[in-house]
């Protein structure tokens, strides 16, 4: 029975409560570090390799400095799709952005509770495509649709979360 007691000393002993001067007690202070120094060139060992086959290792690891140009295909595994060449033939036109992405993007404001829709990079009747895409969300919405359309920049501004309706629109129509 000592021997258990033995053990399960450490549950016996009184808990040691900390007082506030050990508390904001400081141990060390920015006196005692040490200086840094430079480091000495002479005693780092490297080399520089001007050899092609071994600078080919590295550049497979950098990233390319410009975004491919688009590869056709007949199927592709994910759900991004390229422009279709009969979108020129629409009243408007929508420019993908430079990594080929729709450009539709949501902006929060007033810790989240306000929420807009961007459609940019518009070009043509932009006026037409608002009343398509209105007429195209106000199916699913119980409350009249509210957009603001900047003419001159080339954007609409959609009150409300609709990035998701918006590019599955947009893919439906060869955008």
């Amino acid at each position: 029975m000592a021997s258990l007691a033995s053990k399960f000393r450490f549950l016996l002993k009184p808990k040691v409560i900390p007082t506030i001067e050990a508390i904001s007690c400081r141990y060390s202070s920015f006196r005692s570090s040490p200086f840094i120094h430079d480091v000495d060139d002479s005693k780092v060992k490297y080399e520089t390799s001007k050899d092609p086959v071994e600078w080919s290792f590295v550049e497979r690891i950098l990233p390319p400095k410009v975004v491919p140009n688009i590869i056709k295909k007949d199927e592709y595994l994910s759900e991004w799709r390229p422009q279709s060449e009969e979108v020129v033939n629409q009243p408007y036109f929508i420019q993908r952005n430079k990594n080929h992405m729709m450009p539709v993007y949501m902006k929060t404001s007033y810790r989240g509770m306000r929420r807009l829709t961007y459609l940019k990079k518009v070009q043509g009747d932009i006026w037409m495509l608002e009343k398509d895409l209105k007429e195209f969300l106000q199916k699913e919405q119980l409350k009249p649709i509210q957009a603001q359309v900047n003419e001159f920049v080339g954007y609409i501004c959609f009150h409300g979360d609709y990035v998701n309706a918006i590019k599955y629109w947009l893919g439906q129509k060869g955008f």
